[in-house]
């Protein structure tokens, strides 16, 4: 690789298990490097303002469905230079998971669990003192994802254990609306133009006495906060993204025998009428998505498998395979947060 590194996108992951951030040119996907940051890395946010990124540690060690000590910080790195900058502390706040910029107003959203703080919350904190500057509750013991509007004004939590999804007002940092969402929800997506959210609408690790409901898709109208509709599934989506024209993907989980994890698959889905456009062979457990600005590329972070697919969107076929973190399948939380920055 030559030129200057400033000038090429680069491509970020996190590996959990590794407990590091792994760094790739965004364009040839040649390894640049690691950096070692403190256990369980987690999700990644995008401050283009500023410069840097900010990766959420959630636990200790253990899983949401098996937790040991929760964490409570959040690591601001420099993605060229490859460093740690600056270390947030959200204490007394515990177990921060989902992550949200707003660039207009200097805010850093984070989903924290139930704790000595109080419940389950969406904490505030300013970009540029770094500050927690406020908290605001969303009804639920652990919220998980989180995604905001693009002007700023609402957000919305989903909540993998409990029968909604949150919607924040922003602006008055008040929790409004619960939306029914009877099986839990795993990641939620707003559409580039505002008027849509869309959420994986049954939790991957749902459970219930009459077996895990059909999977769906959640498609929401943001301005009435109505469910509009409930796109079927092939099996249970867990990440969702909205490349820049509109179109809808999902990671879609797939599982074998006695719950093995089997290798996934990635849908896209049309803007307009959510039709299936293609799909595309991934990895263990689908759980994190990005695009390229362009909108011809995703990356498909897996869990179990350690891996990073990078799919060619308009035909599905893989421009890439990067291995984040191979270990063990049944235990490997080898690939998870990723950002892309052009």
């Amino acid at each position: 690789m030559t030129g200057d590194p400033r000038t090429r996108p680069v491509l970020a992951v996190v590996t959990s298990t590794g407990q590091a951030l792994r760094f790739f040119d965004g364009l040839t996907y040649e390894p640049l490097g690691d950096l070692p940051v403190l256990a369980q890395p987690h999700e990644i946010a995008v401050d283009e303002a500023h410069g840097v990124l900010y990766v959420s540690h959630t636990y200790r060690s253990g899983v949401y469905t098996d937790p040991g000590q929760k964490a409570h910080e959040i690591s601001v790195v420099d993605p060229h230079r490859r460093k740690v900058v600056e270390m947030i502390s959200r204490a007394p706040e515990v177990a921060p998971h989902g992550l949200a910029v707003d660039q207009d107003r200097g805010l850093l959203y984070a989903t924290v669990e139930a704790g000595p703080a109080g419940g389950g919350a969406v904490a505030v904190v300013g970009t540029t003192t770094r500050k927690q500057i406020g908290r605001i509750e969303v009804g639920a013991t652990g919220p998980h994802w989180f995604a905001i509007t693009p002007d700023g004004a609402k957000g919305y939590a989903t909540n993998k254990a409990e029968p909604f999804i949150s919607v924040i007002d922003l602006t008055r940092r008040t929790l409004t609306v619960r939306i029914p969402a009877p099986h839990g929800t795993e990641e939620v997506a707003v559409s580039p133009d505002g008027r849509r959210a869309y959420a994986a609408g049954t939790a991957v690790h749902h459970r219930g006495d009459a077996g895990p409901p059909p999977p769906t898709l959640l498609d929401i109208d943001t301005a009435t906060d109505r469910v509009m509709a409930r796109e079927p599934l092939a099996t249970p989506g867990c990440p969702v993204h909205v490349a820049a024209d509109g179109r809808v993907l999902t990671g879609l989980v797939r599982t074998g025998t006695e719950g093995a994890p089997r290798d996934g698959r990635l849908a896209v889905l049309s803007a307009d009428t959510l039709a299936l456009l293609v799909t595309a062979p991934v990895g263990q457990v689908p759980i994190t998505i990005r695009t390229t600005p362009e909108g011809d590329r995703a990356f498909v972070a897996n869990l179990r498998s350690g891996t990073v697919h990078v799919v060619d969107l308009a035909t599905g076929d893989g421009a890439a395979l990067l291995d984040i973190g191979p270990d063990d399948p049944g235990t490997t939380q080898g690939a998870h947060g990723i950002a892309h920055l052009p």
